[in-house]
């Protein structure tokens, strides 16, 4: 008898150590990560830091449950229970054309995934990770992305019963690197493991990598995209091409690739200018405006 009560318990307790709170941003004009993986049982955690927004599902897998819930100063915190595997989209509704994201459910399989690591050893890095066993493995997908949200395939590694497993990669570009591994058993089925972003020690790296739309009509929104070593903010400053400075912005800036969104004003035509300053680093982009 006593063994017969025992195990539900013991799978119980299993199933709640193995459940995890993924924590997403709500910050400046972006979901921070953009793209996350879970397991089905997993909670997504959106977290507000600033603004006025939304996460609000867009397309979800069948019988899913659909959400809207407001994300400002007064709804600090929003959790969602995942249950089904597939791939969620989601968008805040007042910033639908900059601000979405993806979450991609997959169902833990026989082999699990213990661990997954990468570290950059100079030009190359180091991916790690660890298995519970090889049971039912076909493959593992390394996957390596630029923006931590478009990702492909850059090699296979075949299942051993070591179930403790490495890859070098030479081939990657930029500043950071998103890499994840993808499970395939004989059967088809995959498990995502979560994404790691590694920090590549490459010299001369600029702060800004691209202001759009630029030439912009007025009023209009100015999207950038920025690197940060680590979390804080940017400051970027707006200046007539004379050097009169018209106003200034504070983005929030989490580790890796970022958004920001900044409010140019109604200007008239011509040539402007901004500063972007992140700690130590100052850089000047000339913003046409027609």
């Amino acid at each position: 008898m006593k063994k017969v009560l025992l195990l539900p318990f013991v799978l119980l307790s299993m199933n709640v150590v193995m459940a995890t709170v993924i924590k997403i941003k709500v910050v400046d004009f972006q979901f921070k990560a953009k793209t996350v993986n879970a397991l089905v049982g997993d909670t997504i955690q959106w977290i507000w830091k600033g603004g006025i927004h939304t996460t609000t599902s867009v397309t979800i897998p069948a019988g899913a449950t659909a959400w809207n819930a407001p994300m400002d100063s007064a709804h600090r915190k929003f959790n969602y229970k995942l249950r089904v595997a597939g791939v969620y989209k989601y968008q805040c509704t007042f910033h639908f054309t900059v601000m979405k994201g993806t979450i991609n459910v997959t169902t833990a399989l026989a082999a699990g995934l213990n661990s997954f690591a990468a570290k950059d050893d100079d030009a190359k890095a180091l991916l790690n990770w660890k298995t519970v066993s090889s049971k039912d493995v076909a493959y593992f997908s390394v996957q390596r992305s630029t923006d931590g949200d478009n990702f492909r395939e850059i090699n296979r590694v075949m299942p051993s019963s070591s179930n403790t497993y490495h890859f070098s990669d030479n081939g990657a570009t930029g500043k950071y690197v998103y890499y994840q591994v993808k499970i395939v058993d004989t059967k088809g089925n995959t498990q995502l493991s979560d994404i790691q972003m590694l920090t590549r020690n490459v010299k001369n790296s600029p702060l800004v990598l691209s202001l759009s739309p630029n030439p912009i009509s007025s009023p209009g929104h100015l999207m950038l995209q920025f690197n940060a070593d680590k979390d804080g903010s940017m400051l970027v400053k707006l200046y007539a091409q004379n050097g009169r400075f018209i106003k200034e912005a504070e983005m929030m800036a989490s580790k890796g690739l970022n958004n920001g969104h900044f409010h140019m004003g109604d200007l008239t035509p011509g040539a402007y200018y901004i500063t972007c300053t992140l700690g130590t680093v100052t850089e000047k982009h000339t913003v046409i405006v027609k």
